[in-house]
């Protein structure tokens, strides 16, 4: 609610500086919270989005100009060093993929992306998701990519469960685009139904936090290997190709990704399922006998979990295709 608050104290500050533009009105902002993290800097919204709109202009003083873009470029910093803390919390290859991912895939994406139509970078697993559309956002100069790259960190960030930042992303994305032809983005509508629909996302996350649980990796795989396979969705280019190995090279602790790596591709390339289905089913039997220790006491197989995890992920790709 705080959020659209400060839309709408944007939108009528506007309008009321148009009607009467003295510069006097403008003096407040000099006095505002420069303090990111409080309740009050939201009143800095107004401010900025006078600046946005107006800028070009020679109706706003220099102070004024130079005030904006500093706070501006200050809450682009916030939210970069928000996001590494995120990224880099409990996982400390950030360097590594981010060498893999202006190898692989940024210039896949540069200057082009958009939020639609869909892309397989769209059912990656959620973190490696933001992970990717953040490093795509900081190395992309294109305004109108910009705008649709903040737009997916976002939708990320709010089904992580991080919602608070998730909609000041928002609504910083809708300041952005003030000054960006033909998006949709500007629309106070549009960031505000982005900001209803982010309550719904987080809601799962909040769940599950509040069960003690969370949604494991084999889980998220299953789900990008669901969307991968759906005839609706394959495509055998580089930007398909690209996921398959940064899923194998980010998720080094289950090595038969990487063994499945290739029989994916080709499935994506030729779509003939029973090709597929007797190249995995190959690779799942031999797996079971590198890795299975049977006692002579027991009848069951004995797996480590990490084992047993890359098990399950041989049964799901044998499932979705039956």
């Amino acid at each position: 609610m705080k959020f659209q608050k400060a839309i709408h104290r944007a939108e009528m500050f506007f309008n009321h500086y148009q009607q009467e533009p003295n510069t006097t009105r403008l003096n407040s902002f000099k006095k505002l919270t420069t303090d990111i993290n409080s309740r009050g800097y939201l009143f800095n919204i107004k401010y900025l989005y006078i600046y946005q709109l107006l800028k070009g202009s020679d109706s706003l003083p220099e102070w004024y100009l130079s005030l904006s873009k500093s706070r501006l470029e200050a809450l682009e910093k916030f939210f970069n060093d928000e996001f590494y803390k995120i990224l880099i919390k409990d996982d400390h290859q950030l360097d590594e993929l981010n060498r893999f991912l202006m190898q692989r895939i940024a210039w896949i994406y540069k200057g082009k992306f958009r939020i639609y139509p869909m892309t397989p970078l769209d059912y990656l697993p959620l973190k490696l998701r933001l992970g990717v559309y953040s490093f795509l956002y900081q190395n992309e100069e294109d305004p109108k990519a910009r705008c649709h790259l903040r737009s997916r960190i976002a939708t990320s960030l709010a089904r992580l469960g991080y919602l608070e930042l998730a909609n000041f992303y928002s609504v910083y994305n809708w300041l952005m685009a003030q000054d960006v032809t033909n998006t949709h983005f500007r629309e106070s509508t549009h960031v505000i139904r982005s900001l209803h629909s982010q309550k719904y996302m987080s809601q799962s996350a909040k769940r599950l936090a509040r069960e003690g649980e969370e949604v494991n990796k084999v889980t998220e795989l299953s789900y990008y290997y669901t969307q991968l396979l759906n005839p609706k969705n394959m495509t055998y280019d580089r930007a398909h190709v690209a996921t398959v190995d940064l899923i194998a090279f980010y998720y080094s602790e289950y090595p038969q990704l990487k063994e499945l790596s290739l029989p994916i591709k080709n499935y994506l390339r030729t779509q003939n399922k029973k090709e597929f289905y007797e190249a995995v089913a190959k690779q799942r039997m031999k797996f079971i006998r590198d890795v299975v220790q049977i006692p002579y006491t027991l009848k069951e197989m004995v797996m480590t979990p990490i084992n047993q995890e890359q098990l399950v992920i041989y049964n799901y790709l044998l499932r979705i295709i039956e």
